[in-house]
């Protein structure tokens, strides 16, 4: 995947703004263009969602309407039948919100606070999960949704081992995480060792995080060999490239993986051809 943008992407980021569709908000709005990192900005004027934002709302209403690979056109949060139960790894920006005000009870958010707090503890009115070692019940979910949280998690495969067993049969793992193209191989760039120690392996990367004013520490940059590990642990898995200038998702990074409870996880791949595990989304 070539790191060059698109000629439409271009003409945006030189006028500034982009006329579309919001799927968070649900409205016709303007998308603010001011940054060539598209993933991270794309602002919607209406309610302040990011390109990433929509990328994964884009996917969670797909995947809702049992149109996987179909890219709802005039969808929304509102759409999501509010029975649906959700967790989220966040507790900020619009996404979140228009979640929580769509769906109540039935829509748990959260974040990693602190180590010393156990999963399911509250601190100030925010609601702590490890991932690694969550306090929920099996089969509670039908969604999961995470935005770049697992790079930052010591042990990933514990966290996704740890969605399979919380997810309801059938449930999905919606997610975003740092992603390399060029290679199939995940990077470990920090370790944690027996003593609790961080050990580096790669020059110390950190993210932006609303929690921590020194950002988040980044433990792995994950590759394809993403994948696999899903499908190791029983899920089917489906990594969808998404673009569309419509819903403000420009850019040529636009990656959402999926990762489906399936009910019967020993004869999961039985009708699943090698062209099925990666889904193009856009117009």
């Amino acid at each position: 995947m070539t790191s060059e943008i698109g000629v439409l992407d271009k003409i945006a980021l030189k006028i500034g703004w982009l006329p579309g569709y919001c799927n968070i908000c649900g409205m016709l709005t303007l998308f603010k263009v001011d940054h060539p990192n598209f993933r991270e900005h794309v602002v919607c004027v209406k309610c302040g969602s990011t390109n990433r934002q929509r990328q994964l709302a884009c996917v969670l209403l797909s995947e809702i309407a049992g149109n996987a690979n179909e890219l709802r056109t005039f969808a929304n949060i509102k759409d999501i039948p509010k029975e649906t139960v959700i967790w989220n790894t966040e507790t900020t920006r619009a996404l979140h919100e228009k979640l929580a005000l769509h769906l109540g009870k039935n829509y748990i958010s959260s974040e990693y606070i602190d180590l010393s707090l156990k999963s399911g503890e509250m601190w100030n009115g925010t609601l702590h999960v490890d991932m690694e070692e969550t306090h929920f019940k099996d089969d509670t979910f039908d969604v999961i949704l995470s935005s770049d949280v697992l790079e930052h998690v010591q042990r990933p495969l514990e966290a996704l081992k740890e969605t399979y067993r919380i997810l309801k049969p059938g449930g999905f793992h919606i997610f975003t995480v740092s992603f390399y193209h060029h290679r199939f191989t995940n990077e470990k760039r920090a370790v944690v060792d027996d003593e609790g120690v961080v050990k580096y392996l790669r020059k110390p990367w950190y993210h932006h995080d609303p929690m921590r004013s020194e950002g988040a520490l980044c433990y792995t940059v994950f590759a394809p060999e993403l994948l696999c590990e899903l499908e190791e642990i029983g899920f089917e898995a489906r990594l969808c490239i998404l673009y569309s200038p419509l819903h403000g998702m420009l850019g040529n990074n636009g990656i959402v993986i999926v990762a489906k409870k399936v009910n019967d996880p020993i004869h999961k791949k039985d009708w699943i051809f090698p062209d099925d595990n990666v889904t193009i989304l856009g117009q």
